[in-house]
């Protein structure tokens, strides 16, 4: 568990990347990713309607999961969704996302 206090944002995240993080061979890690993306999943197709965090919560965790070389098949409608929040926040992980693809698609 990592050392999140209670206060502290995007909590899920943490621990994502501690689960991920303390898997014990690439089998493990690929159980835990394909599990956190089947729940992002049913999150964005779902029918109640996700809040601004939430929606910038599982975009963090499909960007972490994309950096370490895992294919993203979904959910770039949903980042760019983001991209029309009042909040600044939001709006930052939709702009590192789409460097970051930049980037991978330059190499």
């Amino acid at each position: 568990m990592p050392a999140v206090s209670k206060g502290d944002g995007m909590r899920g995240l943490a621990v994502f990347i501690s689960d991920i993080r303390n898997c014990k061979s690439k089998e493990a890690e690929i159980k835990r990713i394909n599990k956190e993306l089947a729940n992002i999943r049913s999150k964005f197709k779902g029918d109640k309607a996700l809040d601004g965090y939430s929606k910038k919560k599982y975009v963090c965790k499909l960007l972490f999961i994309f950096l370490l070389g895992h294919d993203i098949d979904f959910g770039h409608m949903e980042a760019v969704n983001l991209l029309s929040s009042n909040k600044y926040t939001e709006k930052q992980i939709v702009s590192l996302l789409l460097i970051v693809f930049c980037v991978y698609c330059i190499d």
